[in-house]
This record gives structure tokens, sequence and C-alpha cells, in this order.
């Protein structure tokens, strides 16, 4: 009796096994063949921080309007363009500008723009730097606040991107005199800071630290932070708009020279008037400057929709 039963429970366990294989096999060729028919095209978009608050709603949008899926990761600017020369994204965001050997195989858009303001603790008195000054304390000559004109004998606490940060090659180009065309390197940043890799990170530490300084997108500011003039004009859209603030630069998407896919539609939408608007809604500059308060109305109503 004992050898039936084993028998049997190995006959049973063949069965058994086979149905559950045969279902497998099933199951796996239904999902190929839904993902066959109901597949739809999906874009992926790697890149810039200070982008990606603009990214994530512009696909939500291009989602909602076109019915495209757009999965986006932050990363850096560099990371995005690199993920776009190895074929691993449909677009790069960068904040910084592509430089001559990335340009040879990408194509950069400029889709909004932006100003850098200089940001401390709400509690720090100070209310503007020089563009001077400014470059003394990133390269480390100026250390200390009391230097500033301040009240108080305290270390400056350097917050700074990482090197990768598209905010950081901006800061480089603006204030610290590097220049790719020029070939110049500019003054280097001094190695004595805390860096950071994100604008988030960056805000976060400002506000935690009474006696630090850093940089960030305007799209960031709040009153977490305090946001000082810079040689006298005090930071708006406005100023950068008329060229009086001097942090001021473009923002862009790339994607493959020859692209003729997805990548390419997705452009044309960012830059498309709906597009525009989400840029303007998410604290950026658009392409296209605004005219009249009627337009500016006409965007800012579609904040509160």
């Amino acid at each position: 009796m004992r050898i039936k039963r084993l028998r049997f429970n190995k006959r049973k366990l063949i069965i058994i096994s086979t149905i559950l294989l045969v279902f497998a096999l099933l199951t796996q060729f239904s999902i190929l063949c839904t993902q066959s028919f109901a597949k739809s095209p999906r874009l992926v978009l790697v890149g810039s921080t200070t982008l990606l608050p603009l990214s994530e709603h512009l696909a939500t949008n291009y989602r909602k309007e076109v019915g495209v899926e757009v999965l986006v990761q932050g990363g850096g600017s560099t990371a995005g363009i690199n993920a776009v020369l190895n074929n691993i994204a449909h677009v790069g965001a960068s904040s910084r500008k592509l430089s001559f050997d990335e340009q040879q195989e990408l194509k950069p858009f400029v889709i909004a723009r932006d100003a850098i303001a200089i940001v401390v603790h709400p509690s720090n008195p100070i209310k503007d730097i020089s563009i001077e000054d400014l470059r003394k304390v990133l390269s480390g000559e100026i250390i200390n606040w009391k230097e500033l004109g301040l009240p108080f004998d305290k270390p400056i606490l350097l917050i700074n991107d990482s090197a990768g940060a598209g905010t950081r090659a901006a800061i480089m180009e603006l204030v610290m005199g590097k220049s790719k065309e020029e070939n110049k390197p500019g003054t280097p940043i001094t190695l004595q800071s805390v860096v950071v890799n994100s604008s988030s990170e960056m805000k976060a530490n400002i506000a935690n630290l009474k006696y630090g300084l850093g940089y960030l997108p305007f799209n960031y500011l709040d009153n977490k932070v305090k946001a000082i003039s810079v040689n006298k004009v005090v930071p708006s859209y406005a100023a950068a708009y008329k060229g009086e603030y001097p942090l001021f630069r473009d923002l862009y998407y790339a994607i493959k020279k020859d692209s003729t896919d997805i990548g390419l539609a997705y452009i044309y939408y960012v830059l498309s008037p709906e597009g525009q608007d989400v840029v303007v809604q998410e604290g950026f500059l658009p392409v296209k400057l605004i005219t009249s308060s009627e337009e500016l109305d006409r965007i800012r109503k579609g904040v509160d929709n």
C-alpha cells in the first residue's frame, strides 16, 4: 500500500506541475498579446533637478492631452544629457549649456528661462551682495560674514551644488567667469563647502543653517529662505526680463539630432502655448516674452483651475 501511494502522489505531482506550467505559458502569452495590441508609446525624460517640478507638470498634462506616458527622473543635467547620448532616455533636461562635443550628437532647445537667487537664512540681516564679493565668497577668499559688513563674527557656511548640476554650471559662468567658447576655466569654487545633490536639498540646508549661503532657482523660493539683491538689483522676474538682474540663464531640453520619434513631438508640445503656460505656472520665464498684463493674467488663471 505504501508503494502504491508513493506512485500515486508522484503521478499526481506531475499532472499538477504540467497544469501549472501550461497555465503560466498561457498567461504569459496573453500578456504579450495584450502588450502588442494595446501598448502605448512611452517617453523617458531624465535630467536637471531644477527642471524637475516643471518636467513632472508637463508630463502630467501631456499624458492627459495626448495619451502618451512620460516617465520623469532627476539626476542632474549631465546625467540627463548622458542618458540621451546612451539611448537610455528620449529627452534630456539641462539647466546648463551643452558643450560643443555634446552638440555634435544632440539638438538642444531653449524651453524656458530662469533666474538664480542668492539665498541665506531668513534671520540673516544681509540685503545685498555684489558679484565681486559673491565670487570671493564662492572661491573661499571671503570666509566670514564680518568681511561683508555684517554685525557678527561668524564663518560663512557655503552650500554648493554638486559638480554635474546645471545651477552650479550657471554660477560658474555668470559669477566665476568660466567660458567654454573662450576656453576660460574661471575662478574655481572652494572645496570648503557643503555639497548637495539637488535644489531641494540646497533649500533645506539654507533653511536650517543660520549662517549659510547658497543659490536657488527662482521657482524654489519661499519664506523658508531669504533671497538677497545682487549688485543692488532685487531678484525678480521683471528685473530678469529687462536684463537688469545679472543671474539669468536659459533652460534646455535636448534630443538626438536625428530624432523623429516621440521625443521631437514632445518638444513641439513644450514649446506650444499650452506647454509655455505650464512654464509660467511653475515659476519660470517662457521662451517668448510676455508683453501684456492680460496675457499674464490668462496664464495665471490656469493655476487655479
